[in-house]
């Protein structure tokens, strides 16, 4: 953006090999100046009398916001300014973020060259987001000892440097230097050397209105996602818009909004992860429960097998003799009405089997299984005769 320029002739061209341009009271606001002094001090509001905050050398830029009709002007606060505020007005969050706790409190703003903090011009509301830079204890003679906390300045809050100090060109290493475009162009003294001019890219940045309005729309989007079901929860837009606003912020307290989206997204999406874990946990869970399930299912069909499920007895079936054809096979066996063995049976000491062969009986006993010949057996203690029972 160009901004209309009152040009005039320096006094001695010789001495400074160039068209010098004070700012015009026509300026258009924000515009970039260059201090044109060796030593510069700001102060923390319109004139001499107030306190100095910062103190800036020949040729650094400014951005000028307004002008003061006692010849002074309104500057963003220049990389390492700071103010003040009560740590009894303050609640500390993540990420050095802090929200003000109560309506009006002050700002105050801040020196580098000393603990002075008598100039107040922003009142914070309750609810607002600070980036808070350092906590001190500060007091001193008849003042107690009170805990501060040094913030990023709030949004409206200024410094204010001497408008006889600004120019909107400035010339450095030859090269004149325009505030106003971005551009460097040769001085006159150099004009006709080659390859003088060089393009300086700017950092994009997001107008308050804009960023603030896209601020609560994310943040309005994210509030309805995750009164959702955790299943359909994605994050990747959210963050990313986050990001460039993160990107596009202009000042140190529309960083700290954007961080601290930034970081309710991160805990969102922790809980998602943590969700979706627990939520395949539970799917394993139940395929295992579903495999036990069945696995039980049929040991309980193969014991109903093995003992026609009756749970009085180890073995049940029709007791016959076994052909003595394989050498270690017990002489005797429980079949079912099929005439399927369903387990072998060898007596104990002083139990007698023969008197129960052809009928249907009841073994107890001491259970075990017989690999080669894939079945059960059953070394009988006692045995009761089930006359009547049809087998299954």
């Amino acid at each position: 953006m160009r901004h209309k320029l009152t040009f005039f002739f320096a006094l001695s061209i010789s001495s400074i090999g160039l068209l010098q341009s004070p700012i015009s009271a026509e300026e258009s606001f924000p515009y970039k100046a260059f201090i044109v002094a060796d030593e510069v001090y700001v102060r923390s509001g319109p004139g001499h009398n107030y306190y100095s905050t910062d103190k800036l050398s020949k040729g650094q830029e400014v951005e000028v916001y307004r002008h003061d009709p006692g010849g002074w002007c309104a500057i963003k606060p220049p990389e390492g300014s700071f103010s003040w505020i009560s740590s009894r007005f303050a609640k500390i969050e993540e990420g050095n973020l802090a929200v003000v706790t109560e309506n009006n409190v002050s700002a105050r703003v801040g020196s580098k060259l000393s603990d002075v903090r008598d100039g107040i011009q922003v009142r914070l509301r309750k609810g607002e987001v600070i980036e808070v830079l350092e906590t001190k204890k500060i007091g001193s003679g008849d003042s107690p000892t009170q805990t501060w906390h040094k913030i990023a300045p709030p949004a409206g809050e200024f410094r204010w440097v001497s408008l006889k100090n600004l120019e909107s060109e400035y010339v450095r290493e030859g090269l004149l230097r325009r505030a106003d475009d971005g551009k460097v162009r040769e001085s006159e003294a150099d004009a006709e050397t080659p390859g003088g001019k060089e393009k300086h890219s700017l950092a994009e940045k997001l107008p308050h209105e804009i960023f603030q309005t896209e601020l609560d729309r994310l943040e309005l989007e994210l509030s309805r996602m995750v009164a959702e079901d955790s299943n359909v929860w994605s994050f990747d837009s959210l963050r990313i818009g986050a990001e460039s606003l993160l990107e596009g912020a202009n000042t140190a307290v529309e960083s700290g909004k954007a961080r601290l989206l930034l970081s309710r997204i991160a805990r969102f999406e922790d809980i998602k992860d943590r969700a979706d874990k627990v939520d395949q946990l539970r799917a394993e869970t139940e395929r295992s429960n579903q495999y036990i399930a069945g696995l039980r299912s049929t040991m309980r069909r193969a014991k109903e097998y093995v003992d026609g499920g009756d749970d009085r007895f180890d073995g049940v079936g029709r007791l016959e003799q076994v052909a003595p054809t394989t050498p270690g096979v017990p002489r005797f066996a429980l079949l079912d009405d099929a005439g399927n063995v369903r387990s072998y049976v060898t007596p104990s000491t002083g139990v007698n089997l023969h008197k129960y062969v052809g009928q249907q009986i009841g073994v107890v006993g001491r259970r075990g299984y017989m690999p080669e010949q894939k079945a059960q057996h059953v070394t009988a203690n006692r045995v009761t005769v089930l006359e009547g029972q049809a087998l299954r």
